[in-house]
Order: C-alpha cells, then structure tokens, then sequence
C-alpha cells in the first residue's frame, strides 16, 4: 500500500483531485487541519520509539498528558 498526503488552499481543486482519486479507484478522505496535526504526532512518536531518542515510559506520559488538556 502506498499512502500520499496533498495539502492545498484551493477547495476547487480539492474536491476535483479527491474524485480524480476516487475514479482511479485510490481510498480518499479529506481530513482537518487537527486531525493532520494528530497524525504528524503519532508520526513523530512512533519514530521517536524507534530511533530510541523516546521509551515507551516517557510515550505513555506524553500521551496521558494529552489527553489531560
């Protein structure tokens, strides 16, 4: 599975690459700006466990003060 990632100002042209996406049978959904941030988030952690620069201690603290705001 490949995965890509568009971000763009133009509505017009969102919505005419979401159905070209769709006629060529590719998975879209258009996502918000706070569910974007929560993906590089997830992103960041993840490669911050394997890299070793984060331990899973120090992820579940992270995650548990987000959910605390």
């Amino acid at each position: 599975m490949e995965t890509i990632i568009l971000r763009g100002d133009s509505k017009t042209n969102s919505k005419l690459l979401l159905r070209l996406a769709r006629q060529l049978n590719f998975t879209a959904k258009k996502i918000s700006d706070s569910e974007a941030e929560d993906i590089a988030i997830a992103l960041s952690i993840d490669e911050g466990v394997k890299s070793g620069l984060l331990n899973e201690k120090e992820k579940e603290d992270f995650l548990a003060g987000l959910k605390g705001d």
